[in-house]
């Protein structure tokens, strides 16, 4: 299994460190509807972390040996299921549900951040969260049928969304 041996690599335990800290800062955000929080913030790359190189090189980047040892401690996945969820509700989306919220704060709604939604559901996938994957994908396919743009820069990042993943059972896409 690859391992993400580049020097600028923070590592796991610095991985691990970082996403602990970022779930105090969106659950506190979570409990006082401070929604635009997490719009505003930047968070991605040790929330969700992916196997490709961001603004910060390979320093966050995880391979697929990274992401098992990731997955064998109880206390991240908890953290980083939960920051998926935390992640979706500020977009007024209920990842376990499948379903918009009702009801939604008024800064709780998409704020035009593909990227975001891109590593998250990226990550979930990677991850090996079919379920919760397949739900942030219809979120994606819901906002693309109501005209949203899933390019960020001069990539299109909406391909990602149109795959089903391998190991869903879940229903296609019904738009609203």
């Amino acid at each position: 299994m690859k391992h993400n041996n580049d020097s600028e690599f923070v590592g796991l335990e610095r991985i691990k460190t970082r996403q602990k800290e970022q779930l105090v800062l969106f659950e506190r955000w979570a409990s006082k509807n401070q929604w635009s929080n997490f719009h505003s913030s930047h968070y991605d790359w040790w929330m969700f972390p992916i196997d490709e190189p961001s603004s910060y090189g390979y320093a966050w980047t995880v391979y697929e040996g990274d992401i098992a040892e990731l997955k064998k401690d109880r206390e991240y996945i908890r953290c980083y299921l939960r920051g998926a969820e935390l992640l979706a509700l500020s977009w007024g989306w209920d990842v376990n549900k499948r379903e918009y919220i009702v009801d939604p704060k008024p800064d709780q709604k998409w704020q035009h951040w593909p990227i975001r939604l891109y590593k998250a559901s990226k990550s979930l996938k990677l991850f090996g969260f079919h379920a919760d994957f397949e739900s942030m994908s219809l979120l994606a396919r819901s906002l693309m049928s109501k005209g949203e743009s899933m390019v960020y820069g001069e990539r299109d990042l909406g391909g990602l969304f149109k795959m089903r993943s391998k190991k869903s059972n879940s229903p296609p896409f019904v738009q609203e």
